[in-house]
């Protein structure tokens, strides 16, 4: 039911609050060839974020195909990285990176990462996708390495 509105007002929108790893979910879904892996990470939320934020150690511990990444910018949350792969090809990424989120976007991939503190922990959310034509036909593979690299945060944030 709508709220009732006086001649010339205009009604009140609906508010969705979301958090963090639903905002994620929500941009994966409106992204072609997006993959989206989630889950309950039991440890405190300070402890998941600051070993996921940890851009320059993570990704290169958590994704098997990149030799290096480098943040070369920060001005507030805003982020800009060199990223290397194990061929040496180089793509920059720039994005956000603030505690609970994180969206990078380089040239040929994007990710994203998302976490929100649970009762059991930390519910944490990990995205992304190819931004080439044909990125669709990948999603499988790309859901695979997705799944394979939250594997590798989840023990890291055990070891920490």
């Amino acid at each position: 039911m709508t709220e009732p509105t006086t001649p010339g007002s205009t009604p009140a929108w609906p508010e969705a609050n979301l958090d963090a790893v639903r905002r994620l979910h929500a941009l994966a879904a409106g992204i072609p060839g997006a993959a989206l892996v989630e889950t309950i990470i039991p440890a405190p939320f300070a402890v998941v974020w600051n070993v996921a934020a940890d851009l320059e150690r993570a990704v290169p511990e958590s994704e098997w195909h990149v030799r290096s990444l480098r943040i070369t910018r920060r001005d507030g949350d805003r982020v800009e990285a060199l990223v290397t792969g194990l061929a040496g090809a180089r793509d920059r990424f720039a994005g956000v990176l603030r505690p609970g989120w994180c969206l990078l976007q380089g040239r040929l991939l994007w990710i994203g990462m998302a976490a929100a503190p649970e009762d059991r922990g930390t519910r944490f959310a990990l995205a992304a996708g190819l931004r080439v034509p044909g990125a669709v036909a990948l999603t499988p593979f790309v859901r695979r390495g997705v799944a394979r690299s939250l594997r590798r945060l989840e023990e890291r944030v055990a070891d920490a």
